[in-house]
């Protein structure tokens, strides 16, 4: 089946013939036809078929201006933001273009001669390779500001020269013999360039710099700044009443700044896990043996020499390999974004549920339209898409991480191809942090909502009321609450009398009658006040925890706005924690 349509079809089965219409300066469209004679239903469904067959005729006449246009300004058109086939690269291009320098084609090729110039420098340190000598400082000064200098016109004359290998690793190494003819020392040990390497030996240490040096300077500087603004936004609203819907039902209260504060600490513990993942390189020849390495200088401890080389790149070594390193560490990696993803898109969810139930209002710029077609809204759009991209990254980086760890027997290729695909999942990834962070800096805290909310569920009181009467013995407390609130109005009044008829000693009674659904949130003005410290001590900074946790505590003593006894617990645990430690 064609793409496009041709101007005429027919239909044999109904005996239809459509021909291009004629000119639309004509009064009428005639259209030549073979319909059965004393068939009304026939002539009805061949005009329908007609018309069709018109507006198939405009369409083709669309696409040939379309096709036409990208022949004539072929290169303005491969580069437009309008026509890349990825978003990425397209409309979301000014908030991913800082994975370009790490993740693009570009970026492989510039790792990839760093990777075969360090290792000719590695060759000449070696002493029984002697047909390498130790470089001057102005041969070692030339190769380095290759590296340095590695430009955009350095990668397009690699692809060039690519068109003529139709080898990509290959082509870099013949870029580098070319550009080092020119200096003497160098120009002597050309042949040297990619000694005893396979491709794979180049690449999968390019792939792992790519990974490093991309997830170093730009994931996590955002994970950082997310992380960041959570805890602001859960310090500034420590204190801030929210009532707690646990299976999308009224519950025990909590406040605004607490639940942020778990999202702080989930995702910190992520990220933490993200950079302890070690990424790795092999640097074993053709099937991970160092088979032309010994056959050339077998006095070597080549596997000395590849741990030595992997390790100066800042990478840990893989001593046990085929041709390819094994790329476990890349789905260990990928799944450990999923799982930060996962829990941002947890967050997403709250927040889109938090700005409909009206708990935030968003602040608005002048000029931005909410809807097409209603003016008073305000749609939590960035968490929307912020949610969408997580949800496109994890689909993204779990391929990734199912498909890197299989290869067949010593290596298939398939793996080279799936590679050019990581900058993908990390830019949807960061696509959707900027997007969350955009969102989060839009909240504005509706706090007469939150109030109202509270003031409307006088039975979460239910529980600690429930839970003091069973510490002195008062027979079937949950019972008894249970008939008092289920399914009937429960209000300050209520809640008082059925207080004040209680067999309780004065204090825990006069306790009682102090909570208020506001007040009634427990540890969580504490929680939320203190989440730096928790960050911090998820994120493994040991050294900090005997004074950080000790102002945690004293917060707790000093703290006039908590009214809970069970708090003294709750801080006296902490004390034991401290002493400890």
């Amino acid at each position: 089946m064609e793409f496009g349509p041709s101007s005429s079809r027919v239909l044999s089965g109904n005996k239809f013939t459509c021909i291009s219409p004629v000119s639309s300066t004509s009064s009428t469209r005639r259209h030549q036809v073979s319909v059965h004679p004393t068939s009304l239903y026939h002539h009805q469904q061949q005009q329908r078929f007609s018309n069709a067959c018109f507006q198939i005729s405009r369409r083709e006449s669309v696409l040939k201006k379309v096709v036409k246009m990208s022949k004539d300004d072929s290169r303005e058109y491969e580069l437009s933001s309008l026509t890349a086939l990825s978003p990425l690269d397209g409309r979301y291009w000014g908030k991913v273009k800082d994975l370009a320098p790490y993740m693009s084609e570009y970026g492989l090729i510039y790792f990839r001669v760093l990777v075969e110039i360090k290792w000719l420098l590695k060759l000449s340190q070696i002493p029984e390779v002697t047909e390498v000598p130790n470089f001057s400082e102005e041969a070692q000064s030339f190769l380095q500001g290759l590296i340095d200098g590695f430009s955009m016109d350095d990668a397009l004359e690699v692809k060039n020269i690519e068109k003529v290998t139709n080898h990509d690793v290959k082509a870099v190494e013949y870029f580098l013999k070319q550009k080092c003819q020119s200096q003497p020392e160098i120009a002597k040990v050309l042949e040297f360039f990619h000694f005893a390497c396979t491709s794979e030996d180049i690449n999968n240490l390019a792939h792992a710099l790519m990974l490093k040096e991309a997830i170093n300077n730009v994931m996590f500087p955002v994970m950082d700044k997310l992380i960041k603004a959570l805890c602001t936004l859960a310090k500034d609203n420590a204190h801030v009443s929210m009532l707690s819907r646990t299976h999308g039902q009224p519950a025990s209260p909590t406040t605004l700044g607490k639940e942020m504060s778990v999202f702080a600490v989930r995702l910190s513990r992520e990220r933490q896990a993200i950079s302890q993942v070690e990424i790795m390189g092999k640097f074993a020849g053709a099937v991970g043996n160092y088979n032309a390495h010994i056959s050339a200088y077998p006095e070597i401890n080549w596997h000395q020499i590849a741990e030595e080389f992997v390790t100066s790149l800042g990478l840990s070594f893989n001593p046990y390999v085929t041709q390819i390193e094994t790329h476990d560490y890349m789905a260990t990696l990928f799944y450990a974004f999923i799982r930060f993803n996962n829990i941002l898109i947890d967050f997403d969810r709250d927040l889109w549920g938090y700005i409909s139930l009206a708990y935030f209002k968003q602040i608005t710029k002048a000029g931005e339209i909410g809807s097409s077609t209603m003016p008073h809204k305000v749609n939590p759009i960035d968490f929307e898409n912020s949610e969408g991209n997580l949800g496109k990254a994890n689909e993204d980086l779990s391929f990734l991480s199912m498909k890197l760890p299989i290869s067949r027997w010593q290596r298939d290729l398939t793996d080279s191809t799936v590679l050019r695909n990581m900058g993908g999942g990390l830019g949807h990834s960061l696509l959707a942090y900027k997007s969350a962070l955009q969102g989060i800096g839009k909240l504005q805290v509706n706090e007469a909502r939150l109030s109202d909310d509270l003031n409307h569920a006088w039975e979460v009181l239910a529980e600690p009321i429930q839970t003091v009467m069973r510490r002195y013995g008062v027979p079937e407390p949950y019972e008894k609450l249970k008939e008092l609130t289920r399914g009937k109005t429960v209000n300050n009044e209520s809640i008082r009398e059925f207080i004040l008829g209680l067999e309780l000693p004065e204090e825990a009674k006069a306790n009682l009658l102090k909570l208020t659904p506001h007040s009634y949130v427990g540890a969580a003005v504490e929680l939320a006040r203190n989440v730096d410290a928790a960050v911090n001590l998820v994120n493994g900074k040991k050294e900090m925890i005997g004074s950080v946790s000790f102002r945690f505590v004293v917060s707790f003593k000093c703290d006039p706005s908590v009214t809970w006894k069970g708090s003294a617990v709750f801080r006296s645990l902490l004390l034991e924690l401290v002493i400890a430690n």
